[in-house]
């Protein structure tokens, strides 16, 4: 998966649990009156998701440092040459074929 599709995954992850949050609030919804094994189910797994949260931070701190250190720089845009095109052809607009003139008639048989 691309960053940028992951990035969206992870945006449209925030909107629904944002939108979940604001229903739970404008009804009333008590996560308190849920049951026991419930609510250990929910910590936990915002532990896990606190857990990838810091993981992924220190990955990241890490490989900014790393490369900050060794002192590589990762390609600009402008430093990457474009890849030499071949010139074009000399046509002009009468040389383009009309759409409807190149066509073959086709004929269809009868059935009997």
């Amino acid at each position: 998966m691309s960053s940028s599709r992951f990035g969206g995954f992870l945006l449209g992850i925030g909107v629904v649990v944002g939108i979940a949050a604001v229903v739970g609030l404008a009804t009333g919804f008590e996560p308190s009156r849920l049951p026991a094994a419930l609510l250990d189910v929910a910590v936990y797994k915002l532990t896990f998701a606190a857990a990838a949260g810091l993981l992924a931070a220190g990955a990241i701190v890490r490989r900014y440092v790393r490369r900050d250190r060794d002192g590589v720089q990762p390609p600009s845009s402008a430093a990457v040459e474009p890849a030499a095109r071949p010139p074009l052809p000399n046509a002009t607009l009468a040389d383009v074929p009309h759409p409807g003139a190149t066509r073959p008639k086709v004929e269809v048989p009868k059935r009997t």
